[in-house]
């Protein structure tokens, strides 16, 4: 292996400023009709913060910012969550907060915006977080408003003027398609790769559906690895009308007449195969070109994450284990018609940026957005989907995507992956809504 190039190191000069991460938890998954959605989004980020705060004892006055990424920042998660998060986990009222959405690709977004913080000499110590709860505000909630006149929530399309960009433009003529979301975008891409790989239709969708099933058998047969990264959550139980049933407080009773404690992810399923998958319906495309379906596809999900980067001479006079530091990370736009094409173009230019290679990272994760990002992107990256390096504890096909959180949960993914087995570097990357990829290299600070 080349000598990798560090980022802090290219750029900075003081060796005791570099950003490092010192923990990192999330909440399980939860799933359609699942516990975990019945709490506040901004109750999901103040357990994983109260989480970290609890067994990283500090004086909690250093921390300079919160930040938290949100793709549908409204109700209960809106009001700059970053902000409101911090106030309701108690932290000092001297800690500011900041909300941030770059779509899919927001929890990542959140650890560079924090560690470029800290590199930048602008803070020493930065909590962040990412949430969703899909299941009470799903994407695009944020594009309605309630129209007085028509007496109803109506969604306010996308700029008009977008179409009208050359780019944009060329594309929806290249692709025979229009600007019409992720599912059809999904849709569009299976299309393309699957005319590139020769594939028939009944063998393409054989392959979306058995990225789903491995997916899922790898995440209902690693749970005691996954499970580390996880903090139990207790959440309500239903009254007799259906609504969550809380204290005096307004909070979740810990009492198991009133509530049940979560701790595994609520989406996989150990029973799914090819066979039951091949019997789901088709949900876009005509008969004769239809292959996406509810099984290869990510469920509505909810959930959080939240990390506590500071500076090497930070962690160091408190006696903190650094666990890990970012070599490198990649934020690209891509073509906005196919829009999920993200990790094709992010991974290359994280790994040329870092002077490394696919065959540096001892494990490699893409969010399983849909079948077909996976497909597409281990075509052009020349990875086979089944490497024993890729996606090793299942993906979002089976665990779910609470679209603020998951860039998060694939970087402490990688983290708990490299430090249970000693290797050094891991990368993450994951399709981005509109048009834009993201990824991440994490480096373990203390391989075996």
């Amino acid at each position: 292996m080349a000598e990798p190039v560090n980022m802090y190191e290219k750029y900075f000069k003081d060796p005791k400023r570099e950003p490092v991460l010192v923990d990192y938890v999330r909440t399980p998954v939860g799933r359609r009709n699942g516990t975990v959605g019945l709490h506040r989004g901004d109750d999901l980020v103040v357990h994983c913060y109260e989480t970290i705060l609890n067994r990283i004892e500090i004086d909690q006055n250093i921390i300079g910012d919160s930040i938290v990424s949100c793709n549908s920042q409204i109700g209960d998660c809106a009001l700059d969550i970053g902000r409101t998060a911090a106030l309701a986990a108690h932290l000092p009222v001297s800690v500011p907060g900041m909300s941030i959405n770059r779509q899919c690709a927001s929890g990542a977004q959140v650890v560079m915006s924090a560690w470029q913080d800290i590199a930048s000499g602008i803070h020493d110590c930065v909590i962040c977080g990412g949430v969703e709860v899909q299941n009470r505000y799903p994407i695009m909630a944020d594009s309605y408003i309630f129209d007085k006149e028509q007496n109803k929530q109506v969604m306010i399309a996308p700029n008009g003027k977008i179409m009208t960009h050359p780019d944009v433009a060329q594309k929806l003529k290249e692709h025979k398609t229009s600007f019409a979301g992720q599912i059809n975008s999904a849709h569009v891409m299976g299309l393309h790769w699957m005319q590139k790989s020769g594939k028939t239709l009944e063998e393409f969708r054989l392959e979306m559906d058995g990225l789903s099933f491995h997916s899922h058998h790898k995440a209902c047969s690693t749970w005691d690895e996954r499970g580390k990264e996880i903090e139990p959550i207790w959440c309500p139980k239903l009254d007799e009308n259906g609504k969550p049933i809380l204290d005096d407080n307004h909070q979740v009773a810990k009492d198991t007449s009133l509530s049940v404690l979560t701790e595994k992810d609520e989406a996989p399923r150990p029973n799914t195969s090819t066979e039951r998958l091949a019997t789901l319906r088709t949900i876009i495309g005509r008969k004769s070109k239809a292959f996406l379906t509810a099984g290869n596809s990510c469920p509505t999900s909810d959930g959080a994450a939240a990390q506590l980067w500071m500076t090497r001479q930070l962690a160091e006079e408190y006696g903190f284990k650094i666990r890990a530091t970012i070599v490198n990370f990649a934020v690209v736009g891509t073509d906005p018609i196919l829009m999920l094409t993200g990790p094709i173009e992010s991974i290359p230019m994280a790994l040329e940026r870092a002077n490394m290679t696919l065959d540096d990272m001892a494990f490699i994760e893409i969010n399983e957005a849909f079948s077909p990002v996976v497909y597409a992107s281990c075509y052009e990256l020349g990875l086979d989907w089944k490497d024993p390096r890729f996606n090793v504890w299942g993906g979002a096909l089976a665990l779910g995507h609470p679209t603020g959180a998951t860039g998060m949960r694939l970087i402490g993914t990688n983290l708990h992956q490299l430090e249970q087995t000693g290797n050094e570097y891991a990368i993450s990357s994951m399709c981005v809504g509109l048009g834009m990829g993201a990824a991440t290299i994490v480096r373990n600070e203390n391989p075996k």
